[in-house]
């Protein structure tokens, strides 16, 4: 029997002065069925998956989006991710996803990401940096004015304190290597930012979660993106649970990581 959704019906589009910051770019919907878990809950990939979609819609309302990118052999590409769930939210629950700027220095963009439920509460918060890349030349280079301030910038979310670097722990269990085939690539022609989360969540046996961490799911995440996997390399997955966090490598053959997941 398929599961069923209340009677969808219109959400009022949230106004300027209901948003978190002046700039911020959102859209409403529904928690989809292919979003959930089997708590019938929203899973951590496909709330990173809605953070993702949602930049890309607020860059392609500005302008700036993909084939704009492309044609100036340029990308926004992610380095960190730092997300605090203080709720994950239902099937068919009505929620609005959004984003917006923070700051840009250098050769960096830093963004906020939410979920917010249908009183307004937020209920997911995250906070992320980025790298603008030189696709032709493959290295890091600094953005123009029309590259970044159609978005404008306000205040980042006050999150728990944190390094950037996640320090990968001396004793690690490695995992079954798998080769990154056709489905994880995006159009950055190397693995979507979702799917190293994935594969970290993928490497955890129910009776070795830590009992805080199995009992309330998944309440914070940090992700320390360090190179991009592309098509046809092989990540080998290495893993330390503690009691309080679990830290997984996803590496290539020799050990040097691709990211680094810290799942609390």
């Amino acid at each position: 029997m398929s599961p069923t959704c209340p009677e969808a019906r219109p959400q009022t589009p949230a106004t300027p002065t209901d948003l978190p910051a002046s700039n911020a770019f959102e859209y409403p919907c529904q928690v989809r069925y292919s979003e959930v878990g089997h708590r019938g809950l929203m899973t951590l990939p496909a709330i990173i998956n809605a953070f993702q979609d949602c930049s890309i819609f607020q860059s392609e309302m500005l302008g700036l989006g993909a084939a704009w990118l492309k044609h100036e052999a340029r990308a926004w590409v992610l380095v960190h991710w730092q997300i605090v769930v203080d709720r994950y939210p239902s099937l068919c629950e009505p929620i609005a996803v959004g984003t917006f700027a923070t700051s840009f220095r250098g050769v960096q963009g830093m963004r906020s990401f939410y979920l917010r439920d249908e009183s307004g509460r937020l209920i997911v918060r995250g906070n992320s940096a980025w790298a603008f890349m030189d696709l032709d030349r493959g290295r890091p280079t600094r953005p123009s004015a029309d590259h970044v301030e159609p978005y404008g910038t306000a205040e980042p979310f006050e999150l728990p304190a944190e390094s950037r670097h996640i320090p990968v722990p001396e004793q690690l269990e490695p995992g079954t290597p798998l080769t990154v085939g056709p489905s994880l690539i995006d159009t950055n022609e190397h693995v979507n930012n979702c799917h190293y989360v994935q594969m970290a969540l993928e490497q955890l046996p129910l009776e070795r979660i830590p009992g805080a961490v199995r009992e309330r799911g998944v309440r914070e995440v940090r992700v320390d993106y360090r190179r991009a996997a592309v098509l046809g390399d092989v990540i080998v997955p290495c893993v330390a649970i503690e009691p309080e966090r679990v830290v997984t490598s996803l590496a290539d053959e020799n050990g040097a990581p691709y990211a680094v997941v810290e799942l609390r």
